[in-house]
């Protein structure tokens, strides 16, 4: 698994849709297309890792389960805002993007009709040190305040349609979203005292992020029920497993 890894997942669109809408975002900020190739899935990645364009996307072409969600991965540089975009692009699509950095932290964020509806960090001060941020390839933050903490506990009954029949938003906080960082924070803990914590806590008490990753995935069936490859080292992920692909890549 690459240290950074952001998966954006398109309902109910086809991979040409979202290519169509790609285009359409980079090209109203002048990025020319650098690269495109399409073909199996091993072929694709390795013509990407080989493009120095500053913003790289692999956007994978079957859909999975019953959902229908396209995935597209992004391999380059982080872009802020661009699950906002091409919501709007296609006609207010729902856009559900998760993300995991390391060992560090997880988390998601829900677009829908071109606004975000939710987002969650399984930890908001994961940053503040810059060791941390070093080590995930990402700027430190200047420190969050209690309202910039609170946006991102994740509001699972926002989006509550798309959660399995018969489990409760209260359900999903439980079991997914609240071990950790969160139940610490909510048992009156200060979250500068989580942070000073956590290198000090014992391996089989950490939450691990990347199974958290995999359990938002499975619950959102944004592979399927039973199964989400995406947590893989993605150079190990099987051509019959992704099928064709289309690789794209913008430069700056």
């Amino acid at each position: 698994m690459t240290i950074a890894t952001t998966i954006f997942h398109i309902q109910d669109r086809a991979a040409e849709q979202v290519e169509a809408a790609l285009t359409g975002v980079f090209a109203r900020e002048e990025r020319p297309l650098a690269l495109r190739v399409e073909g199996s899935y091993n072929a694709t990645l390795a013509r990407l890792d080989s493009t120095e364009a500053a913003y790289r996307y692999l956007l994978l072409l079957r859909p999975h389960g019953a959902g229908g969600w396209t995935p597209l991965l992004e391999l380059g540089s982080r872009t802020e805002g661009l699950d906002v975009e091409l919501s709007q692009a296609l006609d207010g699509a729902t856009i559900f993007t998760v993300y995991q950095y390391g060992e560090v932290v997880s988390g998601y964020r829900v677009t829908r009709a071109g606004v975000e509806l939710d987002r969650y960090c399984s930890d908001p001060t994961a940053f503040e040190s810059a060791e941390a941020s070093d080590d995930a390839g990402v700027e430190a933050s200047e420190g969050e305040s209690a309202g910039d903490v609170e946006e991102q506990r994740g509001r699972p009954e926002r989006f509550a349609e798309l959660l399995p029949a018969g489990t409760t938003p209260a359900d999903f906080t439980r079991v997914v979203l609240a071990p950790g960082w969160w139940e610490t924070h909510d048992a009156g803990e200060t979250p500068a005292s989580a942070v000073a914590e956590r290198d000090d806590e014992d391996e089989d008490d950490l939450v691990d992020e990347l199974d958290r990753m995999r359990c938002i995935a499975l619950a959102l069936e944004l592979w399927s029920s039973e199964d989400y490859p995406l947590t893989q080292e993605l150079e190990d992920l099987p051509n019959k497993l992704i099928g064709p692909t289309i690789a794209l890549a913008w430069g700056v």
